[in-house]
């Protein structure tokens, strides 16, 4: 077992160290420029979906609230903050496969995000009283499809796609993108994004 789990931890360290080492890098003025965080007295404040996230920059320390604090979450949170290119939302959605290097987790993509929201969501009332919950806003999307849409980050939104089936046809769940979260987040990010919202459906 620990064979297992100490290159893990090894390797969790190092991205961390890298990307703090990039964060202190810059001052806060030019890491509220990349990443759209607020200013505030001598650290940053930015939103982590619903969540208010603090970067002390004395102490190379990120403040997240217990409820949702793991590693996985740090790591993301600290390689938002690191490699953000500041690019703002352009309004034209993706799919996951259209991202760079996406190709690389498709086959655990869908595994880990919508298998894992199915087990809640059942049908399109389900989805909007729980994305309702879970602080998504009403997104007009197409008139075939209900949607909401998702700050994960201040320049990272997301939308959930909920098309209704019929008797030919089953329902679906999708993951869209704003065309710009390449520049934003890398696929692997991505994918642990997207499945940070979806484990937040089976706590409801």
């Amino acid at each position: 077992m620990g064979s297992l789990t100490l290159p893990q931890q090894q390797n969790y360290q190092i991205s961390k160290e890298r990307a703090l080492k990039a964060i202190e890098s810059l001052d806060l003025k030019a890491l509220s420029d990349k990443t759209a965080a607020v200013i505030q007295n001598d650290y940053l404040l930015l939103n982590f979906f619903r969540w208010q996230i603090k970067y002390h920059p004395q102490n190379r320390s990120l403040e997240i609230p217990k409820e949702i604090y793991s590693k996985s979450t740090e790591g993301l949170i600290l390689h938002y903050l690191a490699y953000s290119k500041g690019v703002k939302p352009k309004g034209d959605w993706i799919n996951f496969y259209q991202i760079k290097d996406a190709s690389l987790y498709l086959p655990v993509f869908n595994k880990r995000t919508i298998n894992i929201i199915q087990l809640k969501v059942k049908n399109s009332t389900q989805f909007v009283d729980k994305c309702t919950l879970l602080g998504g806003e009403r997104y007009e999307f197409t008139s075939s499809a209900t949607a909401f849409k998702f700050d994960a980050f201040p320049l990272v939104p997301l939308l959930l796609v909920y098309f209704e089936g019929d008797e030919d046809i089953p329902s679906e769940l999708k993951f869209m993108f704003d065309s710009s979260i390449i520049h934003n987040l890398s696929a692997e990010d991505v994918v642990v994004t997207s499945q940070f919202l979806s484990l937040q459906f089976l706590k409801l």
